[in-house]
């Protein structure tokens, strides 16, 4: 992490075959010992509001930053912003919450920005919004590049803005870099089929210059195909990978691999699944040593009819096959149920070095407002998978925040995420969970 500047469908095999009460047994035994704290609660305005989709980034120095979809110093606008939330110089004290942009709208600015910001080597910050830009709001890519001195302003740049006809897609997420300074995005919607893109932005040549624009791939062009992809991509030995929240040949979305040859990319489905064991996988995927894929589907699977009809949602692996051309390997590590372990996991997991897996999820719980998970691999290949729960967001009658809808990071040994609502006023808040 950069110092800061100035400042083919397969064989579903499901590792759920534990008994009720022995998970329950599970959650409560490890659920005492994280503490989980409250370190911002939005205001509005001129503050922002409302995170969504939006995991943290940190700072060598410990400095979080992150996006509210809405808020701001325009209250007219209530467009969104890019906050910096900066430690207590003493143990105890309060987090300073910085605003360092305040979206404007169309047509001089983006808005709403929807997900994750990332860095590159000099400490500016990049990210997309999911409107403005264009008259009709197709959104933008921008960086955000921090003063020369400590206290001074960070300066944006638009570095795209999506076209209004939609030809090259609309609304994109979070971005990724490559080796060589490209970036490269999701749009969820449009292009030829109206069914969403992969697009990459090439630097100018010289400092100042234009960024370029290339589609890579628009989904729906072949059958089967899968159909609005997901927030984010992973980049995996000169491959990307992703997921889509719609299509495949049952409707409920794949997860994919782009692949270059030639300077042609070219896209290959690895998974299509068929509601049974998830669905409409939204969050990013991690990807270990051995290539093998995690991620999570926010619906499918168990359907409970009180917190997640269309289903509570799954974590799952994917696995390349031991010789080339044959299938991937989906293995269903475990499906949540909307009770007190919780459901529907729109955000994606991260892993430590153990291989344990941490996440969130958006319902479930006490109170049905979420919870922070835990998933230990098994002692042996093969086993089951054994959940455990951090923590249960209890909203804004406590101050806890509620509904987090995006990936945790880990800094230093704590977890750090946001929810969407929740917190002193209800707006949104960021927290952390000591372990």
């Amino acid at each position: 992490m950069p110092a800061r500047k100035g400042h083919s469908r397969t064989r579903t095999t499901t590792l759920v075959a534990m008994s009720l009460f022995l998970s329950v047994l599970a959650v409560y035994a490890f659920a005492s010992s994280p503490v989980e704290e409250t370190l911002y609660s939005f205001t509005g305005f001129p503050d922002g509001n409302n995170p969504y989709y939006a995991a943290l980034v940190a700072d060598a120095s410990g400095d979080l930053y992150g996006t509210t979809y809405s808020g701001g110093s325009d209250a007219s606008c209530s467009c969104g912003t890019v906050f910096e939330l900066s430690p207590p110089a003493t143990a105890g004290g309060a987090w300073t919450e910085t605003i360092l942009h305040s979206f404007r709208g169309s047509p001089n600015d983006g808005a709403s920005p929807y997900n994750t910001l990332i860095f590159d080597k000099q400490g500016n910050l990049y990210g997309a919004t999911y409107g403005g830009g264009d008259v009709n709001g197709g959104g933008t890519v921008f960086e955000l590049s921090p003063p020369a001195s400590p206290g001074g302003a960070w300066t944006e740049t638009i570095l795209y803005v999506f076209p209004s006809d939609q030809s090259q897609g609309v609304w994109p997420g979070k971005l990724t870099f490559d080796g060589v300074g490209n970036l490269y995005g999701t749009t969820a919607i449009g292009g030829k089929f109206n069914a969403g893109t992969i697009f990459q932005l090439k630097p100018p040549q010289t400092p100042g210059g234009s960024w370029t624009e290339h589609q890579l791939y628009v989904f729906g062009s072949v059958a089967n195909d899968g159909t609005i992809p997901g927030t984010a991509l992973v980049f995996h030995l000169g491959a990307l990978y992703g997921t889509t929240q719609s299509g495949g040949a049952d409707f409920h979305g794949t997860v994919f691999q782009l692949t270059p040859k030639n300077g042609i990319w070219s896209e290959n489905t690895l998974y299509t699944f068929t509601g049974s064991e998830g669905g409409s996988a939204v969050g990013a995927l991690v990807v270990d040593g051995a290539g093998n894929l995690y991620g999570t589907a926010g619906n499918g699977g168990f359907s409970n009819q009180t917190n997640c009809v269309t289903g509570c949602g799954s974590v799952f692996e994917l696995s390349p096959p031991a010789v080339a051309g044959d299938p991937w390997q989906e293995t269903t590590l475990f499906i949540f149920q909307g009770d007190r372990r919780g459901g529907r996991p729109y955000g994606g997991v991260i892993r430590d070095k153990s291989n344990n897996l941490y996440g969130t999820t958006s319902a479930g719980g006490v109170k049905n407002l979420g919870v922070i998970y835990k998933l230990t691999p098994p002692s042996v290949p093969g086993g089951a998978w054994t959940p455990s729960v951090l923590h249960v967001f209890h909203g804004s009658v406590v101050g806890d925040g509620s509904f987090p809808m995006d990936s945790l990071i880990l800094f230093n040994g704590v977890f750090y995420g946001t929810t969407r609502y929740g917190g002193t006023n209800g707006l949104g808040t960021v927290f952390s969970l000591s372990r």
